[in-house]
């Protein structure tokens, strides 16, 4: 399926779960879909400000997508803010079609790290955005894909800021394991396509590692492709 698209779907269809009726007239809605979200008070549904959203597997009969976006209330602005969810999704062909077949939100929010770099600039990098960290002479590499921010310290003093979807698979990287598409004995493959090195020794562990920790982040069935 392809990517874009799947992405562009649910997206669509994450906004009009918040409009009642029309969610289940869509033309991608699945009537046996699984829904599993907060109750929702529809006088206080407000805009859908989405933050990111990606495949993480992805097939001939469908595509799973997961992705993050506030839930702004009426009246609010968008700087303000709003509730942060969380979501996985299924897509999945019926009849030729793409339907949405699951739908889990949660209300837990991803961490937030505020970092300021080496020439004292501030980010705020949410978890689902990075895809790992880089150490190199005092400096820890925060790579995103569309941009990489330079800070000052040492992989190990960050280790124990970062939750559990985080792994060190070797002592110049940590992975964030919901990226994490494919491994084998010398790499790990990440969603943007780069392999980061993993040490034969630690390859048992770090695979272990990285399939427990991913698969109990997403709350989503499916395994990683070996």
């Amino acid at each position: 399926m392809n990517e874009r698209y799947a992405c562009a779907v649910v997206r669509y269809m994450i906004g009009l779960f918040y409009r009642g009726d029309r969610f289940k007239e869509a033309k991608y809605y699945s009537e046996d879909m699984v829904c599993i979200a907060p109750k929702l008070q529809e006088k206080k549904a407000g805009h859908v400000l989405h933050r990111g959203c990606r495949v993480c597997l992805n097939g001939r009969d469908g595509a799973s997508v997961v992705g993050s976006y506030r839930l702004v209330c009426p009246g609010a602005g968008e700087q303000k803010g709003g509730v942060l969810y969380r979501y996985s999704s299924l897509l999945q062909y019926v009849e030729g079609w793409p339907r949405l077949t699951l739908l889990h939100i949660s209300e837990e929010p991803g961490k937030v790290f505020r970092l300021t770099d080496v020439v004292e600039h501030t980010y705020f990098l949410g978890e689902e955005e990075v895809l790992y960290l880089e150490s190199g002479h005092n400096r820890v590499f925060w790579h995103t894909g569309k941009e990489t921010v330079e800070v000052s310290g040492t992989l190990l003093n960050t280790e124990s800021r970062l939750p559990d979807t985080f792994v060190r698979i070797h002592k110049s990287f940590i992975v964030n394991s919901l990226h994490v598409e494919r491994i084998n004995r010398c790499y790990a493959e990440l969603s943007n396509g780069e392999r980061l090195q993993i040490p034969v020794k630690k390859y048992t562990d770090v695979r272990r590692k990285l399939i427990v920790r991913r698969e109990s982040s997403r709350q989503l069935s499916g395994r990683l492709r070996k």
